[in-house]
């Protein structure tokens, strides 16, 4: 019997600050107005400071955000067997497929992110991700060397070609996952639409404030499989930034042997990635897409590899490892929101 475990929605709880904003005039109150919901398996929040108090206008905005997550599920959810990916990953030729702006866009962005990790970020691992358990095919056994080798040759970012708003597969058996990249792009689409000075989104723990003088809190979970009162490791302060977190102990499973086993697959062996990294997360002063895909893809690479990411560019990140003894290690660069 296999335990099983997806707690992707644990992986980061935003507290709220307690300071306030400033106030034109003592009868103009801000408050903060919450919506949450479900999507992309996981949950939302959005919380954001308004001087209307109205259930209209909490509801207009309610409609809008459902609307943004129902247009991006259509799109880029697996899960969902008439979306625009899985079109896609049913096509059995190499045609071009014309396909929506926002998907295009998300596309050619994780080309970034497999340059950045030489091939580690790959978004055509679906079919791994299948394999393995973790995607939306039904999943019966542990996969062998043999399986893993009849999959690993159509998995290669480079086996799939986009121009403007139309893709193709160089190879008919690729199917592609955007699910590393497509929370964070949704966080983004929700801050640009309902244009609040001071609002924070967060979707299955990938986070984004903006703020003209409100400080948001964003308490990042201990990472353990464990962890089922959410226990918070570090708690990091932003205002106009975002961040992502990529770990092992959110989604995973346990065999019969206690071989511990989890979604995050290296597309070029094709196993789930093994070290003592448990934990990333990425602030990025950008967008939360892209502290997402970085999150994934640096989460592949040596912990060395990682450090020398975040000295040569204006990222920043946090590491958690696990010790032998099963106590963590924090590495934070010198220039991650201070605990």
């Amino acid at each position: 019997m296999m335990i099983l475990g997806n707690r992707s929605y644990l992986l980061i709880l935003f507290l709220i600050s307690c300071n306030s904003l400033d106030n034109s005039s003592k009868n103009n109150t801000y408050h903060f107005p919450t919506i949450s919901g479900s999507t992309m398996g996981t949950t939302y929040t959005v919380k954001y400071a308004t001087d209307i108090k109205s259930n209209d206008d909490i509801k207009e905005n309610k409609d809008k955000i459902e609307e943004i997550l129902r247009d991006i599920n259509m799109q880029m959810s697996t899960y969902i067997i008439d979306s625009e990916i899985s079109k896609f990953n049913t096509i059995k030729n190499t045609e071009w497929m014309t396909i929506s702006e926002d998907f295009a866009f998300v596309v050619k962005s994780s080309f970034d992110y497999y340059e950045i990790s030489n091939g580690l970020y790959d978004i055509t691992v679906m079919p791994l991700v299948n394999l393995w358990g973790f995607g939306p095919d039904k999943f019966s056994d542990i996969p062998t060397a043999t399986d893993i080798d009849s999959v690993l040759v159509f998995v290669d970012q480079d086996l799939i070609e986009i121009e403007k708003n139309r893709i193709r597969k160089k190879d008919a058996r690729v199917q592609i996952d955007l699910s590393s990249i497509a929370k964070g792009y949704a966080v983004d689409k929700i801050i640009e639409s309902l244009n609040y000075d001071n609002i924070f989104v967060e979707i299955g723990g990938e986070v984004r404030g903006k703020s003209n003088g409100k400080i948001w809190r964003v308490g990042i979970n201990t990472p353990s499989i464990d962890n089922i009162s959410n226990e918070i490791e570090y708690v990091a302060p932003i205002t106009n930034a975002s961040i992502a977190t990529s770990g092992n102990y959110r989604n995973f499973y346990i065999d019969e042997d206690n071989r511990f086993y989890h979604h995050e697959i290296n597309p070029l062996t094709g196993y789930p990635n093994m070290s003592q990294l448990v934990s990333i997360s990425v602030f990025a002063e950008t967008s939360c897409m892209e502290a997402d895909g970085l999150a994934t893809a640096l989460y592949m690479m040596e912990t060395n590899d990682i450090n020398n990411f975040f000295e040569e560019t204006d990222f920043e990140g946090l590491m958690i490892l696990v010790e032998p003894d099963m106590s963590f290690k924090q590495i934070v660069s010198e220039n991650f929101p201070k605990n």
